[in-house]
């Protein structure tokens, strides 16, 4: 959950910046697993190309802020974690 804001920025400016970078429209919607279990899930709109890069962005940026979180290992032939 602290990575939302991580990958939001000050007020927004971090993802604006990759929309802007990626023509994207993304934003954090709340999503509703069950009676009391909320998260937030990223929406990416955009050409299949421009979410990809987008998504790609993003997944670096948790990867930075929480090291292991999509990928173990530390050699050239790491894996993504599913």
């Amino acid at each position: 959950e602290d990575c939302v804001g991580f990958c939001m920025g000050r007020g927004g400016a971090t993802l604006r910046s990759m929309e802007e970078e990626w023509g994207t429209l993304m934003f954090f919607a709340q999503v509703r697993a069950g009676e009391e279990e909320e998260s937030e899930k990223l929406c990416i709109f955009g050409n299949l190309r421009a979410r990809r890069g987008a998504e790609l962005k993003v997944m670096s940026a948790v990867e930075h802020k929480h090291p292991g979180h999509f990928v173990s290992g530390r050699d050239a032939d790491e894996q993504l974690v599913e």
